[in-house]
């Protein structure tokens, strides 16, 4: 999949992805970033190197459950023709479930988080409880 999204991103002058990753900037506009990241690409410079960096780091496709993976359009037409309806509904009730699944341990990873660092504040916040929750 990685080598898909690189083609997108290097394969023709005009990217199909250029608006969706660079909001607006310019390829290469050198934004600047914190002096302790040096050492990490910038997102903005069109090169292998990069893209292949934040791709990495990116989990839309690698650590999702259930996702059909293609390697390119040709692989991707030959997967979705011989793949039924009912597979498809099928990957996509598990996505679901896995998604709601990920949402709940999220919600309460993020609790706890934000609860440690509101325990620093001066106005010490405390959750709500379930009860008091709007509906």
């Amino acid at each position: 999949m990685q080598d898909l999204l690189l083609d997108f991103q290097l394969g023709a002058e005009e990217s199909m992805m250029l608006s969706c990753i660079y909001d607006g900037h310019a390829p290469g506009d050198n934004l600047a970033s914190h002096p302790s990241q040096s050492h990490v690409p910038d997102p903005t410079i069109r090169l292998a190197t990069s893209v292949r960096h934040w791709t990495e780091l990116s989990d839309w496709y690698t650590t999702q459950p259930h996702v059909i993976l293609y390697t390119s359009f040709r692989d991707l037409v030959l997967r979705l023709n011989g793949t039924s309806v009912d597979e498809l509904r099928q990957v996509s009730r598990r996505m679901a479930q896995h998604n709601a699944q990920l949402t709940d341990q999220l919600h309460d990873q993020w609790t706890d988080i934000l609860l440690k660092v509101a325990s620093n504040s001066p106005n010490h916040p405390r959750p709500k409880s379930p009860a008091s929750s709007p509906s």
